[in-house]
């Protein structure tokens, strides 16, 4: 099985960045509870846009996360804050440094 992993942006309305912060930092946490999440991050630019990685140990491990009650809980509190649907790309992995392929 190969390893999976999803990329993409984030923008929220003005002002509503912090707020977006906070929900995207309480679904990095729930993920540590999730088998098969080996890296799941958010970074903030400077224009409030969020950027996010993650990587998965498998297919199964990645559907499993998009059905948790924790990713239903996420979207719920930060669609209201988006100015437009994220932008989310899954790939596989085909070479890096940092972690094991």
């Amino acid at each position: 099985m190969s390893k999976v992993s999803m990329m993409g942006t984030i923008t929220c309305q003005d002002g509503k960045a912090d707020e977006m912060a906070g929900v995207l930092a309480a679904m990095v946490e729930a993920a540590h509870a999730e088998p098969g999440v080996e890296i799941y991050s958010y970074h903030r630019a400077e224009d409030d846009t969020f950027w996010f990685f993650a990587l998965m140990a498998d297919e199964e491990s990645m559907q499993n996360h998009g059905q948790s009650e924790a990713m239903r809980a996420a979207m719920a509190a930060s669609g209201p804050l988006m100015a437009e649907p994220p932008r989310m790309t899954v790939t596989t992995p085909i070479a890096a440094v940092g972690f094991d392929l």
